[in-house]
Order: C-alpha cells, then structure tokens, then sequence
C-alpha cells in the first residue's frame, strides 16, 4: 500500500464536482473562471478570485506523478490551467490586490491564498504553459506580492491569514527570482512569533487558540521552512505540532466549539511535511489517515465552496509529502489518565477512563466528550436566553481557572457572563446599498479598508452586554466520572440548552460530517429554578453527572 493512498482515494471522489466549476469552454468570455454561480447560474456580478485555487488543483493534476489523470490528459489539464492563471491576472486591481468577498475590497486574504497557490501552479507547469501565459501569471504574481508587502492585516491577529501571505511572498520570490521580497515575508512571521504562545505552542486566531485552524495555516509556514531550511520556524513548528496533537480528536476533527474561532476541520499537510522529523507531527499525520480512510472528520467533503479549494489543495500536498509512518507513536490523549492543560488558551484535555474530554473555558466552559472510537458522547456550550433584542449566549468573557491535582484528572472553575450574538443578514434593500457604497466610495483604499474594520467590529468584536451569569464547575474524575455544575443569575426567561453553538461570526465553522450530525448519544438536560417563584429574576440550577 502507497504512503498516499489514503489522500489519494479522498481525492478521486471530489474531482468532478471541483472541476465543474471552471468555465473551459474556449469561446466563452469568462473562460478560466472557478466561480460557476458567477459565470454559469449567472446568480452574483462579480468572480469571487478565491475560488483561482482551483489552478493549484489543475497543475497538479497536470503534472504531479500521483495525479489519476490519463497521461493522455495531462495537456488538456495544463491548457485549462492556463486559462485559470489568465483569467486570475484580470481579477487584480491595479495596486496589485485582489478581491474575496465584495467588489474593490482589495482583500489581504484573496491576495495572499491565491498568490500562494497560482504561484505553485506556475512552478508546476511553467514549462509547458505558452510564454504570454507565464509572463502575465509572473507580472500579477509580482504585483500581488509587492502589494502584500505595502500592506498587512489591520483588523486582527488571524496568523493562519499572516502565514499564507508569509508563504505567498516566498513563492512570489522564487518563482519571479529575486530576494526583494524576503523583508516583507519576516515581517508577516514576526508578527506571528510574537503572538505565539512561548510555552504552550498555540497561534493567535482573533485573541485565542484554535487547533483546527491552527492546521491550516502551520502548512504555510511548514512550506517555507520546506523551502529555506529556517531553524527558528522548524522550531517554532515543533511547539505548534506538540499542541495540535492533544486536539486531534478521536472522530477526526480538530477543535471544536470550545475554541477561539469555533473550526474543527482538519489540514493533514503540515504534519505530513513535518512526520519524518517531528514526532507530534507524525502521530498527528497517521491519525489523520486513519480517520479520512474510515470516512470520519471534517475535511474537504463537507466543505461548501468556499473552503472546497483550500481543503483539496491541502489533501494534494499531504499526499506528495506522504512518507512512512510506521514510526509514529500514538497522540498523547490515548494513553489512559493523560491530561494537559493549556492555561493562557483555556483549554484542556483529558483521557478519563479512555473516554476523551476536552473543555474551553474561554467558551463558558464549553465541553465536549468522546469514546475512544470517535462516538460522541456528550457536548454542552451552556445556555440560550431569549431577549427583547435577541437571543443571548452564555459564552461570553469571564473567569476561567483550570488545574490539575492528585484526586481529580482536571477541574474547572468558569464564570462567564451571556453575551448577545450578531444577527445581521442582507435583505435585497441591504444589497443594494452595500453594493452602491462598495462599487463608488469603496473604490478607494482608504475607504475600502475602513469598510473592512466596521464590518469586522459588527460581525465579530461587537459584543452586546447581558447582565446573566454563568458559574460552572467542571469536575473530571480519575475513575471517568465526570460532573458539571452550573449556576445561572440575571437571566429574565428560561435558559435553554445548547449542545452546539458559535456565539459569533465565522464562515469556517459549523461543518461536521454526519456521524456528527447526528449529535451526541447523551442529551442536555435543561435547568431548573432554585426558589418557588418569588425571587426575581430567578436563579437556575442543573447537575450532570456522566459516569
């Protein structure tokens, strides 16, 4: 059996649907376009340029020795490369960048993802694609880069984003051949070793930790290091693969609701890239096999159309880098009692009777609980109130200790007050002014990225306060006993239970696969009030105990 194998039969199934995107046919305008609800339904007005990556996947297939393409093929995948490449370079804006989710957004993320992968693509078929073709994918390529190298990201610390413009600027240098862009890549790491947790390994995704998107971007980082060897980013991988191998979760997602930004997909490439020399990486790389082979987690299957490029490419890359693994050791959390608490992220896990619990207290003690076969136990992110202004969560900012001791595998102490959460939809009146603001003042940069900073305050920093409390006690038993005691105050109606919630904006949650679907085998009890009705608002109570 082929060391790629297990990529190789995930790959196969979703080719179709990832090439109907692109408009091949030769006398269509918008030839080379992958954003098939643009050109074919004909439902938006404008190409969406991340939906390019789908380059990455055409030169590979053109040109990788794993590729499932006839040899026969491999011209027309090439040719069709082409017109995607071309067809990228009338995308770009004339200071270089790129759009993602609206017109003259000059987007840090567009640039940077599809620089990176229609970089490589080049460098995958550069012999073999017509000199006009190649001289204008290097012109935009250049371009792109030099642009990312003006600018950065403004609105938050998203180091999966800093990492894919770090890698973007190192293809961009050594596809075009020069150094002059070395500077400006520095500049995107630093930001990135500056935010990374010295001691616990974790990078910052908007203030926390979040594993599955943690994934995403060590593979770019992984990638440069593939490229120049550089020690201090090898090390600094290490300590972020040692993190990420506790929350490799034993249904095959990565994180989950209790992290920073709420993913649990799972990229295998970097720990791929990283196996032969990194014994997390390896153990987390051969879990990752195992799981895609029994169909288990959240990868590019249940991807929507907007993550189906980046989750694709990453299976191409786990697949070329995919070596022997009959080495690797077994994650940490398989080894019964194994505990470890991640203190500044609010995370912890542990191996309770060879049952897996892991908890954020960042999240208002959000939890989760499996069987060692990936069974889904039980899940709880607290609570939902109704409000006259909409519902209000209890996974809010608060109080969060967890630790460890000689009687108990991990208790937690949480106290978090309920938050309101973004409910912001566009309706056609919505659109259109959006779409008048973006397509005139928008045009320019200045206004363009302010525009980005209020729509992030809006759908992900803005923060409406609710008087509720939360208090709850997690308690993990040696034996596997597990106990949750919540106490919930200034609450006005009765708190409902929520065994799965994102309290904010985040296009790259709420995937599951679905054995996860299906939800938890143990459901959330509601609580209950303490007094007989006489105090006002009242206060609730509820005791779980999982044996």
């Amino acid at each position: 059996m082929d060391n790629s194998d297990s990529y190789l039969a995930a790959i196969r199934p979703l080719l179709g649907r990832a090439l109907s995107g692109l408009d091949a046919e030769p006398t269509s305008p918008t030839h080379g376009s992958f954003d098939r609800t643009w050109w074919c339904w004909k439902f938006t007005d404008f190409s969406a340029t991340r939906f390019q990556e789908g380059a990455h996947l055409l030169g590979w297939l053109a040109s990788s020795p794993r590729s499932p393409a006839p040899v026969e093929a491999r011209g027309r995948m090439t040719e069709l490369a082409g017109g995607a490449l071309r067809f990228w370079t009338r995308l770009q804006h004339s200071d270089g960048s790129f759009d993602e989710a609206y017109p003259f957004e000059r987007s840090l993320a567009a640039t940077a993802f599809t620089g990176f992968y229609l970089g490589i693509a080049l460098e995958r078929i550069r012999d073999r694609v017509d000199q006009a073709t190649e001289l204008k994918t290097l012109s935009s390529i250049e371009r792109g880069a030099t642009w990312l190298a003006n600018n950065g990201e403004h609105h938050g610390i998203l180091s999966n984003h800093l990492a894919a413009s770090a890698a973007a600027l190192q293809v961009a240098g050594d596809v075009v051949g020069t150094d002059k862009f070395k500077a400006a890549r520095d500049r995107y790491l630093g930001v990135i070793y500056k935010h990374q947790h010295p001691d616990e390994g974790w990078m910052k995704e908007y203030g926390g930790a979040d594993p599955g998107y943690q994934s995403h971007g060590m593979f770019y980082l992984a990638e440069i290091e593939r490229r120049t060897g550089d020690k201090e980013l090898f090390g600094r991988l290490i300590r972020a693969s040692d993190f990420v191998s506790w929350f490799a979760h034993p249904d095959g997602s990565l994180g989950g609701e209790y992290a920073s930004r709420g993913t649990k997909f799972a990229y295998p490439a970097a720990f791929e890239m990283l196996a032969a020399r990194v014994p997390s990486s390896a153990a987390v790389a051969k879990h990752m096999r195992e799981r895609l082979s029994a169909g288990r987690g959240v990868g590019a299957r249940e991807m929507d159309a907007w993550n189906q490029f980046p989750l694709l490419n990453n299976l191409l890359f786990a697949a070329d880098a995919a070596g022997d693994l009959s080495h690797a050791a077994e994650l940490p959390w398989r080894t019964r009692g194994a505990v470890a608490v991640f203190a500044d992220a609010g995370l912890a896990i542990a191996n309770a009777n060879n049952r897996i619990v892991a908890m954020g207290g960042q999240m208002g003690g959000s939890v989760k609980l499996f069987e060692m076969t990936g069974a889904l136990i039980y899940e709880d992110c607290g609570y939902a109130v109704a409000s006259p202004n909409g519902f209000v969560v209890s996974q809010g900012e608060g109080r969060c200790q967890i630790e460890t001791d000689h009687e108990r595998l991990l208790h937690a102490d949480v106290e978090t007050a309920f938050r309101g959460i973004p409910s912001m939809r566009f309706d056609p009146w919505r659109f259109v002014a959006f779409r008048l603001f973006t397509t005139t003042l928008g045009r320019f940069p200045a206004v363009s990225r302010w525009l980005k900073d209020l729509l992030v305050a809006t759908l992900i920093r803005k923060k409406r306060s609710h008087p509720g409390r939360l208090h709850r006690r997690i308690s993990v038993a040696k034996d596997g006993k597990i106990t949750i005691e919540d106490r919930i105050t200034g609450v006005s109606g009765a708190p409902i239970p929520v065994p799965r919630h994102v309290p904010f904006h985040m296009g790259s949650s709420r995937y599951a696969d679905f054995e996860d679907w299906c939800g938890a085998h143990v459901a959330c009890k509601p609580a209950k009030p303490l007094s007989d009705g006489s105090q006002e608002p009242p206060t609730y109570h509820r005791h779980i105990a999982l044996p």
